[in-house]
């Protein structure tokens, strides 16, 4: 059995996948990845033949040196990786690793169809790949953390607001200011979502992932899948391509 070992380290949190083909045999979420965690996780699975990572981090060579004490072949997602699909993007060197593994990884799921994939997480992109394989652009938005902390920080009288767990969504309209204020930025992700979709090729398919993934899904009216792993996924299917090139 060879094994890929695949980490996605974001804003708020790092996740580690352990991959045999394209099956999902393992994976935890951390604040940040220690050897510690490594070597735990992979105790009961050996040493992966395999390893990529992707990072939102400048501490990117930190992450090479912990991924290279478990894992063979370590590399780090770059804007010069080779990848399965075609990048149309005019600046390619300033293209997020963590936006290429997700299209990627939605791709690898649903090659044929045009496609929009969103990252719900601290930001919000939203990004476009072609039925052919072609990333054409996106847009980045801030997430529903970052909306609400604006609101409060560039207001005189706004509050602070926590991010609820769960929102109560039986009106769209708030009542009282922090209802108001969650609701507006719930609905300003959604109403993006809903424009962009609206506006690209008819039969695209909208791919969800992120930690607002779920809630997002409960409120638009056209058909969408969400994956928690799709930037995991993404990884592995480059580990894949770059094995058979």
């Amino acid at each position: 059995m060879s094994l890929n070992l695949t980490i996605d380290q974001g804003n708020s949190a790092a996740k580690v996948a352990l991959w045999d083909g394209d099956r999902l045999i393992d994976q935890i979420v951390e604040p940040t990845i220690t050897c510690a965690h490594i070597k735990r996780f992979l105790s009961p699975y050996g040493r992966p033949a395999n390893a990529m990572f992707c990072s939102v981090s400048a501490k990117e060579s930190r992450m090479t040196d912990i991924i290279a004490k478990y894992a063979d072949n370590v590399s780090r997602l770059t804007n010069s990786t080779p990848l399965p699909i075609a990048i149309d993007y005019r600046t390619p060197c300033t293209l997020g690793t963590d936006r290429i593994a997700a299209a990627v990884g939605a791709w690898a799921s649903f090659a044929g169809r045009p496609l929009l994939v969103v990252d719900a997480g601290t930001a919000v992109t939203y990004d476009a790949v072609t039925a052919d394989g072609h990333f054409i652009g996106g847009n980045i938005a801030p997430g529903m953390r970052m909306r609400l902390d604006a609101l409060h920080r560039y207001t005189a009288r706004l509050p602070q607001v926590e991010v609820p767990r769960n929102i109560d969504y039986d009106t769209f309209l708030g009542f009282d200011t922090p209802s108001a204020m969650i609701l507006g930025a719930v609905y300003g992700i959604v109403g993006a979502l809903s424009y962009y979709r609206a506006n690209l090729p008819e039969g695209t398919h909208t791919v969800l992932t992120g930690g607002w993934a779920g809630e997002i899904s409960k409120l638009i009216d056209f058909e969408a899948t969400v994956d928690p792993e799709l930037v995991s996924r993404g990884l592995n299917r480059i580990i894949t391509y770059n094995e058979h090139k």
